[in-house]
């Protein structure tokens, strides 16, 4: 009996030896392969989205990840998008929120931190942060019209779809700024601004709804609700914010106000048009 035991323990032991030497063989290929080839499954794969990737150097990190540093990204045929460090990993602990795959990329002080389920070519879940986003880190992959920017402080959110149904979840977001055109002939000003903007939202069947958002435009406090639909996809979305100017008789915009409404005691303010290409409008009564 104990020269039976003692011999399922030598094999025991010497399983565990082939399979530790060998997970070490596989560690020490992996990162003596050279940039073109480390990169070959990631160029591959946003190649078949319509963008060009590449980078100075590229190394594998323990124990499933991927490294890059000055990294350039562009649609075909596009202007280039320049990125200090893009890490891509496959985190074991993340299938307990399934999660597992993980990227991160980061530009100066702006991140964009994505977590997503298995399927990576059609996630079913995706959990998505944003830290000091502006609309010039994101020009060439999302340009927009003359007159509109953001910056994004921090957002995250997620969402989950089932197969290839509709696209569902929540989030919140704080933005230090959001500008955009008022191109109406009458309008005192040729763009708006709003400062310190804070929103919550929901995401049904595709649609991006806003159930609040607060800021302030010219020092006077706006409230109100909006929504974008097909958020998702730039090109094809739509944009409707319906905000109304809490106190228009405070701050600087008192005198603005004044100019295109004498005594008004009302104002609103509507956002149309798409994500690329929004438009401004006040209403006073």
């Amino acid at each position: 009996m104990r020269s039976s035991g003692f011999a399922r323990g030598r094999r025991l032991t010497a399983a565990l030896g082939i399979f530790l030497f060998a997970l070490v063989s596989l560690f020490v290929f992996l990162y003596t392969l050279p940039k073109e080839t480390i990169l070959s499954p990631l160029s591959s794969a946003l190649s078949a989205q319509g963008l060009e990737f590449g980078c100075e150097e590229a190394d594998f990190v323990f124990p499933l990840g991927l490294r890059c540093e000055n990294a350039v990204i562009s649609p075909r045929g596009g202007s280039s998008l320049s990125i200090d460090t893009v890490a891509a990993s496959w985190e074991w602990t993340g299938l307990f929120r399934w999660l597992p795959f993980h990227l991160r990329a980061v530009r100066g002080p702006a991140s964009v931190d994505i977590r997503i389920s298995p399927k990576i070519s059609n996630p079913g879940k995706v959990r998505l942060r944003l830290l000091r986003v502006g609309s010039g880190d994101l020009g060439a992959l999302f340009p927009t019209s003359d007159g509109t920017g953001f910056l994004i402080d921090s957002a995250e959110f997620q969402w989950k779809r089932a197969g290839n149904g509709p696209v569902s979840g929540s989030g919140e977001g704080f933005l230090s700024w959001l500008r955009f055109p008022v191109p109406a002939k009458d309008s005192p000003v040729s763009e708006a601004e709003l400062r310190d903007v804070k929103l919550k939202f929901i995401i049904r069947e595709g649609t991006l709804l806003i159930s609040s958002l607060t800021g302030t435009y010219e020092g006077a406090a706006v409230e109100g609700t909006g929504e974008i639909s097909h958020f998702l996809t730039p090109t094809v979305s739509a944009i409707t914010f319906h905000l109304r100017i809490l106190n228009p008789m405070e701050g600087r915009v008192a005198a603005l106000f004044n100019l295109v409404a004498k005594n008004t005691k009302n104002a609103t303010l509507r956002i149309n048009g798409t994500l690329r290409s929004p438009a401004g409008e006040f209403q006073f009564f």
